[in-house]
């Protein structure tokens, strides 16, 4: 599996995702600091409480209710007083006391502390506080009185305000946004990715398709460009071999021609020999390039798989002094297919396989089986030197010849095995080549049971 630290969009996301995390969580320390802080917690309280200290002076003692009332119609808040002979409240509203959790308050001693460094009486500590019903309340004792303050009134409608979670709500809106925009400028790392993947594999016909200005589709445009250079050159590579080839035929019917007309010699052998091998060359590019091209159709016929290598194996003369060994699961198999263009696919692969096979023990091993109830696979390994690895994705080039068989007499042409691989494409099939674990190199060669209609 690819390595999930090899990928520059998890990357990217990875540091995108660690920095809104240390942003919201110094983002909420940083507010419950500030919230929480001695130093603000007493600022506030000193003035709370000088308020507090104001409102009862206004309200005199002992609080009466016109007082009260009075009070109220110019302040923001409604009115509790509670003692032996008074028990009034502002608004009808008003919650019972009883029902409210206050808690003791702190805020007071800022003041009781900076009243006692400037002088001033100190207001005494006790007051209390609460919040209920969306609303803060503060209870105070005012000698033999209780006095209730609450903050808006009852008669104002309040919602209930979260200021922390709508900061981090905000924050977290405005980091998914910059998420979102980053995803979406680096989307196409990956859309990069799978089209140079296809181009690499062969599908020189893909261009990437993305609509953006910046580095990533300036990339793009250049992959897409080079597909089209690099399409450009095989294209102009197989015209060339093409246009040599036909080209060939004529002058090489007339030499042979002339060369028959001979008298019988050795000379003439040799010349008639190389004459045979230029027209197998000839013939073999011309059969290559028309199935590379599509120009040849395939000619399907339904006919048994492994009759038809037993047969190829019998009548083969380069396997005369080569012994053969057939494993077959698909005894009664039968596959749709160019029966003269797989007759020379496993010619051209047992062939090769004779070549390479040494003398002293020449055996090739041949396999056929189901992979599935759709194609089979045909193996054949020989014990030869096999393939050096750096010839193993070259092997199927035209005109490539390993070192093991620069001459002709011990290589062939270098196009068998091209061959083989478009008569493979050609079948919607899949060739792959290697060296055995032990010894000898092996061909193996899937092929569907059946073929597609445009095929």
């Amino acid at each position: 599996m690819k390595n999930i630290f090899q990928s520059l969009s998890l990357k990217l996301t990875a540091i995108f995702l660690i920095t809104a995390l240390a942003y919201l969580s110094l983002l909420t320390v940083g507010v419950r600091s500030l919230i929480l802080n001695d130093e603000v917690r007493e600022t506030l309280g000193y003035y709370q409480v000088s308020y507090l200290e104001n409102v009862l002076e206004d309200l005199q003692y002992p609080p009466s209710k016109e007082r009260a009332e009075q009070m109220v119609l110019s302040m923001p808040f409604d009115m509790k007083i509670v003692g032996n002979d008074l028990d009034w409240s502002s608004n009808e509203a008003f919650p019972s006391l009883d029902a409210i959790d206050f808690e003791k308050s702190s805020w007071d001693i800022s003041k009781i502390k900076a009243d006692i460094e400037i002088g001033q009486d100190s207001y005494p500590e006790g007051s209390e506080f609460a919040r209920y019903m969306n609303r803060i309340f503060f209870k105070v004792s005012y000698g033999d009185y209780t006095v209730v303050l609450v903050n808006p009134k009852m008669t104002q409608a309040v919602n209930p305000t979260f200021l922390l979670e709508t900061i981090l709500g905000i924050s977290l809106l405005i980091l998914l946004i910059a998420f979102l925009l980053v995803q979406r400028i680096i989307s196409p790392i990956q859309t990069i990715q799978d089209g140079t993947t296809k181009i690499g594999s062969g599908e020189l016909k893909h261009r990437i398709s993305i609509k953006q200005k910046d580095e990533l589709g300036i990339l793009a445009k250049e992959i897409n460009l080079l597909a089209n250079n690099v399409e450009d050159m095989l294209e102009a590579k197989q015209r060339l071999n093409l246009g040599v080839s036909h080209e060939l035929r004529s002058p090489l019917t007339r030499a042979r021609v002339q060369i028959e007309m001979l008298e019988q010699s050795p000379s003439k052998d040799e010349l008639l020999n190389e004459i045979n091998a230029m027209e197998t060359i000839i013939s073999n590019l011309l059969n290559s390039e028309a199935i590379n091209y599509g120009h040849k159709k395939l000619d399907l016929k339904t006919f048994h798989i492994e009759s038809k290598v037993k047969a190829l194996i019998a009548n083969a003369p380069y396997l005369e002094n080569i012994q053969t060994s057939i494993t077959s699961d698909i005894k009664n198999t039968e596959i749709e297919a160019d029966e003269a263009l797989i007759e020379v696919l496993l010619k051209n692969i047992l062939e090769n396989a004779s070549r390479f096979s040494p003398s002293n023990s020449a055996l090739i091993e041949l396999t056929l089986e189901a992979i599935n109830s759709q194609s089979i696979r045909i193996t054949i390994r020989d014990f030869g030197p096999g393939f050096n690895t750096d010839d193993l994705e070259k092997v199927t080039e035209p005109f490539f010849r390993t070192s093991q068989s620069r001459s002709r007499d011990s290589g062939g042409f270098g196009l068998g095995l091209y061959l083989c691989k478009q008569i493979v494409l050609a079948h919607a099939g899949l060739l792959e080549i290697k060296n055995h674990p032990d010894q000898g190199a092996v061909v193996s060669v899937e092929i569907p049971l059946k073929q597609n209609s445009t095929s």
